[in-house]
């Protein structure tokens, strides 16, 4: 292989049940979307349905659709709602959708549309919901009609998993809004926490299902939340070796020159496979467990690497090259983008290997 992502699906689990063990009487909704974060949703929908878990979120009716055509027959929720051309798809393949406005509510009750809804409340992120006074109108045209395609009701809290005292209590806030909800029968699925829920707000919601989105792979506030494990690393090999025979200038730009003399290994790894340009001239990445530091602008398909004399006499083209893992955080902020930027933004030529702990 050139440049694959290694999924330990043994801290997968682990990170699962640890999930389901902290919330409890609640259960978990498995956060899929983005191809499960980018580790391949349909072979880990099939670990967690392993830990009993039987309902999935995506973004769009596109990757439930993949799921489903997959064999996956379980409880899917597309997050991002779908339009109206959408429904009969939707109801066609008994998906469950996040209900975003009155028009749309109209629309599927006036053709009489088999669709379960879960009614997304507008608290504090400012994205998509229904705000307070469009709640009155939802609720009374609901019970003029007798409609009865909302099943659930949720919101998404937009600052969980950040510190800081004032995000605590505008989170409080949200959970206040959410936990203040009613006038609506026959709600079935109550669900809030997102990731950074799980980890910093648990118990204080009256919801019976939490979202685990990016704490499945371990990882919450930027780095290995404490108690779970590590579940990616995202690797590639050098390519070529060479010891530069006078001062040269590297890559695209010439915004590295390196000494005669230095060692220099090419890697099989660019952005287009997800290796961020933004780590050029900042970062290292790990060849024989030393840090190796990225010179020059990194390449669509290549970046390289300086080896420092320590292990010179060690590496050998085709050895393996650790590009993150374990350091996603301290690689991310580096870059000065999010560790779900990095998760989503490994390319399909990176292949998806998945191993557990023992092999």
């Amino acid at each position: 292989m050139r440049t694959w992502i290694e999924v330990n699906t043994d801290n997968f689990i682990h990170n699962i049940k640890k999930i389901q063990k902290d919330m409890k009487d609640r259960k978990v909704i498995a956060v899929v979307k983005a191809d499960s974060y980018g580790m391949g949703a349909v072979r880990l929908v099939q670990e967690l349905k392993k830990c009993g878990v039987d309902f999935f979120a995506v973004a769009a009716l596109c990757e439930a659709l993949e799921l489903r055509k997959n064999g996956i027959n379980d409880k899917i929720l597309i997050l991002g709602g779908v339009f109206d051309e959408e429904l009969e798809t939707v109801e066609k393949y008994d998906f469950h959708i996040a209900l975003t406005s009155m028009k749309q509510l109209k629309l599927i009750h006036e053709k009489s549309l088999n669709v379960k809804c879960h009614l997304k409340l507008e608290t504090g992120m400012g994205r998509v919901g229904f705000i307070p006074s469009e709640l009155e109108k939802v609720k009374n045209y609901v019970k003029e009609n007798n409609v009865k395609n909302i099943i659930g009701v949720y919101t998404h809290l937009s600052v969980s998993d950040e510190p800081g005292e004032d995000n605590r209590k505008y989170t409080e806030k949200q959970l206040e809004k959410f936990n203040s909800f009613d006038g609506i029968e026959g709600i079935e699925y109550r669900h809030v926490l997102n990731s950074g829920g799980i980890v910093n707000y648990a118990g204080f919601d009256n919801g019976n299902y939490v979202r685990a989105g990016i704490i499945q792979y371990g990882v919450c506030s930027g780095k290995i939340a404490e108690g779970y494990k590590p579940v990616f690393t995202f690797k590639s090999r050098i390519l070529f070796i060479k010891t530069l025979e006078e001062d040269s200038d590297i890559s695209y730009g010439r915004t590295a020159t390196l000494k005669k003399g230095t060692i220099l290994a090419t890697v099989a790894a660019g952005y287009a496979d997800g290796f961020r340009r933004e780590i050029s001239n900042k970062g290292c990445v790990k060849i024989h467990g030393v840090d190796c530091p990225v010179r020059g602008k990194v390449c669509m398909d290549m970046f390289m690497a300086e080896i420092p004399e320590e292990i010179k006499d060690k590496v050998s083209e085709g050895d393996e090259v650790i590009l993150y893992g374990e350091d996603i955080g301290k690689q991310s902020a580096l870059m000065n983008v999010s560790i779900y930027e990095l998760f989503t933004g490994i390319g399909k030529r990176a292949e998806r290997v998945y191993v557990k702990s023992d092999k």
